[in-house]
């Protein structure tokens, strides 16, 4: 990153930091990563009358007119950008699901599995609290339904270190945003790999089993080469956007299957001699995962109903 000192009226210099990476946005503030450490910068109101919001995650040149204090002044373009929640430069997903405490909603992970489809995001599968007893059977379950998929599986305890390098391998180098349902770790996953990261740890709820949703910002934090983004709402987007006959693509097995059946913009649902539909009896597609794509699809199907 280049950075070149300019005089201003009235003597001094200004320091004119030329690009960064924004990491956290805060009430019309953004903290932007340099070579030189975080400046807290605003966006000019040229942005707003131009429809031009920064997000986490966009590249950025800037104008640093203090030690620590500065002036967005352009946007880099965006490879990537998601709307809920609101990031940009998103290289890939890491789906968290806990072995047990709470256990393992199969709906939940094929739900959030198609919503990275959706955002094509290439992805992998991190199985926490592998430690716990009897965590070994809901790991054999959730592999012998998930390893058929191209999603990587890392089944990880961060109290024994197992699973640690192969996490760290899917991470470097790549901005990652985290998914899962609360109480699945991902906070203390976070503060395992980044110690300090501002992200607090939540307990699970003794009475619901499930967990309290604790990080309340979109914050990237710098990890190796690359980036983890922690992200609430991200498991709480719902698939408003995609319409009932695009849902079989965003289901891997599914979608693999569905070129063979003989109907055109087929739901795989009642049709007799569906493609689909004789794999899943056949076992060919996990039962979990048919029943999974049916009732998302009449999810869909009841979202659009109320929409008209």
């Amino acid at each position: 990153m280049r950075c070149r000192r300019e005089p201003v009226v009235g003597g001094g210099e200004r320091l004119s930091v030329e690009e960064g990476r924004i990491v956290r946005a805060i009430s019309g503030f953004y903290d932007v990563e340099t070579d030189a450490g975080v400046v807290r910068c605003r966006a000019p109101g040229s942005f707003k009358k131009r429809g031009i919001k920064p997000l986490v995650g966009d590249l950025v040149v800037l104008s640093q007119s203090g030690p620590a204090e500065g002036v967005i002044d352009e946007l880099r373009p965006r490879r990537t950008e998601l709307v809920r929640p609101p990031i940009a430069n998103v290289s890939q997903a890491l789906l968290v699901v806990a072995l047990l405490d709470p256990p393992p909603s199969l709906h939940q992970i094929d739900k959030m599995l198609a919503m990275i489809e959706w955002f094509g995001l290439p992805a992998a599968i991190v199985l926490t609290k592998l430690d716990l007893p009897g965590a070994d059977r809901e790991l054999r379950r959730v592999t012998g339904i998930y390893d058929r998929l191209p999603y990587p599986l890392l089944p990880l305890s961060l109290r024994q270190n197992v699973g640690v390098a192969s996490l760290v391998d899917f991470l470097e180098g790549e901005i990652t945003v985290l998914t899962g349902q609360s109480g699945v770790g991902k906070s203390t996953m976070l503060g395992y790999l980044i110690p300090g990261a501002t992200a607090l740890t939540g307990e699970v709820s003794e009475r619901s089993r499930r967990g309290r949703q604790t990080t309340t910002a979109v914050q990237l934090y710098r990890y190796g080469t690359g980036f983890i983004a922690d992200t609430p709402g991200f498991s709480q987007f719902d698939l408003w956007a995609v319409d009932p006959p695009q849902l079989s693509g965003l289901f891997r097995d599914i979608a693999e299957v569905s070129r063979d059946c003989q109907f055109r913009s087929c739901l795989h649902e009642t049709e007799e001699g569906c493609a689909v539909r004789a794999a899943a009896e056949e076992g060919r597609i996990a039962p979990s995962r048919y029943a999974g794509y049916l009732q998302l699809l009449l999810e869909l199907k009841d979202a659009k109903a109320r929409r008209y």
